[in-house]
């Protein structure tokens, strides 16, 4: 059963991204990994880009009353963060690096994850990260 870190709400602004990116750190610090600097830092920039995709993509257009949820999760020795937007029509897709100058950010994802996905909802998605802490 996952043990739960934290489960925090933001508002739609690129703000956001800054504020999760902290708070992502001062938790996973704070509560299990003081001495994994570097499984730290890939989930921050983990985050980053999960919440850069949430406020950008993952809003419905013309509303700015809704938010994006982070959470982060703890089964054994796997963390796992969920970003969940209100947008149903918009999934992220790996794309390829020559696709532009945008796109990106789940290249990173994939490559530091250990497995990612996307997870429907009734109203929405949720877009999550896995990574093993190395013992």
């Amino acid at each position: 059963m996952p043990e739960v870190i934290a489960q925090l709400n933001y508002p739609t602004t690129t703000r956001s991204v800054g504020r999760a990116r902290a708070d992502c750190r001062d938790l996973l610090v704070s509560c299990c990994l003081p001495e994994a600097q570097d499984f730290v830092d890939d989930m921050v920039l983990m985050v980053s880009e999960l919440m850069t995709n949430a406020v950008t993509h993952g809003r419905v257009p013309g509303t700015s009353g809704r938010q994006v949820r982070m959470a982060i999760e703890k089964t054994g020795d796997v963390i796992r963060v969920e970003v969940r937007d209100t947008q149903n029509d918009k999934q992220p897709r790996l794309c390829e690096t020559s696709e532009g100058a945008g796109g990106r950010g789940l290249v990173l994802v994939d490559a530091l994850s250990d497995a990612w996905g996307v997870s429907p909802e009734v109203i929405g998605k949720t877009v999550w990260v896995e990574k093993r802490l190395e013992r």
